[in-house]
């Protein structure tokens, strides 16, 4: 099993090194950056990952340029690897986001994942100006132009939502042959057919792995019908990570009932169901944004790992 942390909300740069550093100090795989640009002031009730619809961050919580964050990070880092979780595909020009993300993996030797989602929140869509009625079919075609971007020497695309040619696009990502891993974010069947058509990975948030086996037989049926082998597709599953007996408290602000929030042993016992089920890596966030105590957390994690590999 492989694992990786959603970077905690902090803005100094000393506290983020500190915890990418600690990271990569304890041999995990990843780092992960999440996507807001602009967060509405009205309340949503429509997050799809909470109960109650709310979204876990106010209006007023610093919300840092992902890809921005990751180059600062990764100039600070050699082997841990950076990714998106995810990036909203709709929110920028295609070309220019292809552009980004190879230029942050020739400049890491290859370290960056793709984590991509097609976004929920209308308002931010409005704010930004995207699409957001047609964002699954914008997203469908974004990830064609990174594609035929990273790989061929005269990519050109003509679709619904974005077209050009005659287009010259170097340097090319350092990661071969298909150029970066792109990872689908996403609970739905879509976001499985999704991941089958153009992905690598499927990255869902905030499931179970009881959940996950039951969806398994939908991702096992759409490689078939698109001729995939299922084994080249990894199953990455994001939750919150708490354990309740380290010594730091719970936050009573739960994010779903899929968050991992338990004692050690039966923290164990759920990760060895994830690696049952068939997922091979595993994204925390966290219930507090205290850098000594998501250290502490990691550290713990990797303690429980050794268990878990002997």
């Amino acid at each position: 099993m492989e694992y990786g942390f959603v970077l905690p909300k902090l803005i100094s740069n000393e506290k983020l090194l500190q915890f990418v550093k600690s990271a990569e100090s304890l041999g995990f795989h990843s780092i992960w950056a999440s996507d807001h640009v602009v967060l509405p002031i009205e309340r949503t009730n429509l997050y799809p990952y909470t109960d109650d619809g709310s979204f876990t961050a106010s209006p007023e919580d610093p919300q840092l340029d992902a890809l921005i964050l990751l180059s600062f990070l990764a100039s600070h880092t050699k082997k841990i690897k950076m990714g998106t979780s995810v990036l909203i595909a709709p929110y920028r020009n295609p070309i220019l986001q292809a552009k980004m993300l190879a230029s942050l993996d020739v400049l890491t030797d290859g370290r960056v994942i793709c984590g991509l989602g097609v976004g929920w929140w209308k308002e931010e869509f409005a704010a930004l100006q995207a699409p957001f009625e047609d964002r699954g079919i914008a997203t469908d075609e974004y990830i064609q132009i990174f594609k035929t971007l990273w790989q061929d020497d005269k990519p050109q695309f003509s679709g619904k939502t974005y077209h050009f040619s005659d287009v010259a696009f170097f340097p090319k990502p350092i990661q071969k042959p298909n150029g970066i891993p792109i990872w689908i974010g996403g609970h739905t069947k879509r976001a499985i057919r999704r991941t089958v058509k153009y992905g690598d990975a499927w990255h869902p948030t905030r499931l179970t792995p009881a959940k996950i086996k039951e969806m398994k037989p939908y991702l096992d049926e759409q490689c078939e019908i698109h001729e995939r082998n299922v084994e080249e597709i990894t199953i990455s599953l994001k939750r919150t990570l708490h354990f309740t007996d380290i010594g730091i408290n719970t936050n009573s602000k739960l994010r779903s009932q899929s968050a991992l929030i338990e004692n050690t042993d039966e923290i164990i016992e759920d990760i060895k169901k994830c690696s049952e089920v068939g997922i091979k890596q595993l994204t925390f966030d966290f219930q507090t944004n205290n850098l000594d105590e998501c250290i502490k957390i990691m550290d713990h994690l990797a303690n429980v790992n050794v268990k878990l590999t002997m």
